[in-house]
């Protein structure tokens, strides 16, 4: 499958009033064209920052990046803001977490998706646009259209609030979606759904989907493969069923088993800890401080982690850091 996306040791520090953070850390990301790609991981291990960084909505101050970030063969880190503005809402579009804050309350639903449209590569005439906003709300199984144009986003509920950032985000037929905790803050019936339609409209268009979700359940029935995030790196990556049967970074292991099971009458042990300080890495594994595998070495250098099939210990070659 040819890479639509390339990352290569993405590297992402903000200048704050206490010193520098490094928030992403050397990060290896591919998604192919038509794929769809999960990232997930704990709040604040770097998964919103690196869906920013690719969008090219990080703040110009304060703020240095590095490494490779290759788009479509482009080079998006050595583009002009004029180049990344135009990309975005075409080639590359994103669903935020909540469809109630992305959505303005002060305009309709038609004000805000005429908008949208204007992006396009062929201005569209009035009827034309119409007709095209009315399709693409059809497209997202809304029965009644003209009604929800006319509204405010405050008058609608929150499946058909996401619903219509669905509609805007595909109406490009973009080769890229970054859909960043679409169903957070919707009920369960509504977020399958919502994802059974980001789905169908991903294999009638080819567009490729980064999938950002803390919903480990979700991610196994979405996503072809499974990038696995911790303190600013992907830590494991494998095809949806390998990852889910066959788990081998101490890390994974450990989010796998957090999850609550039906089948079992007991809740799961959380991972000990909490997820670290990115102001205040130690030098070594970020995660040794939790990990239930952790040796000496994994205090000292940064380790590059290598993985023995025929077990589930986690073999580390320590490198210099």
């Amino acid at each position: 499958m040819e890479d639509l996306l390339r990352i290569d040791g993405l590297k992402l520090t903000f200048e704050t009033h206490d010193g520098p953070v490094s928030v992403l850390r050397g990060v290896d990301l591919t998604v192919g064209t038509g794929e769809r790609v999960a990232l997930v991981g704990e709040s604040g291990s770097g998964k919103s920052v690196t869906a920013r960084a690719i969008m090219g909505l990080l703040p110009q101050r304060r703020v240095r990046i590095g490494g490779n970030l290759h788009f479509d063969g482009s080079d998006v880190l050595k583009e002009s803001a004029a180049r990344a503005k135009a990309r975005r809402g075409r080639d590359i579009t994103m669903i935020f977490q909540d469809p109630m804050a992305a959505l303005n309350p002060v305009f309709t639903i038609r004000q805000q998706f005429a908008a949208v449209l204007t992006r396009l590569d062929r201005p569209l005439c009035a009827a034309e646009a119409e007709d095209s906003m009315r399709t693409a709300l059809r497209d997202v199984s809304i029965a009644d259209p003209e009604r929800v144009l006319d509204s405010y986003s405050f008058q609608l509920s929150g499946g058909l609030n996401q619903r219509v950032m669905i509609a805007m985000a595909l109406v490009s037929r973009p080769k890229l979606l970054i859909a960043d905790e679409p169903g957070t803050a919707l009920d369960v019936t509504v977020q399958q759904q919502t994802l059974h339609i980001m789905g169908n409209l991903s294999r009638s268009y080819g567009t490729a989907i980064l999938f950002i979700s803390h919903n480990l359940g979700v991610v196994r029935k979405f996503a072809d493969r499974v990038c696995v995030m911790y303190a600013g790196r992907i830590v494991e990556e494998a095809p949806t069923d390998v990852l889910f049967s066959d788990p081998r970074h101490p890390y994974t292991r450990a989010l796998l088993a957090s999850v609550p099971r039906l089948s079992s009458d007991r809740l799961p042990e959380p991972i000990g800890g909490s997820v670290p300080d990115l102001a205040a890495l130690a030098d070594g594994c970020p995660f040794e401080p939790r990990c239930p595998s952790a040796r000496p070495e994994c205090r000292g250098s940064v380790p590059v982690h290598r993985f023995d099939r025929r077990s589930i210990t986690c073999i580390q070659e320590v490198a210099p850091a």
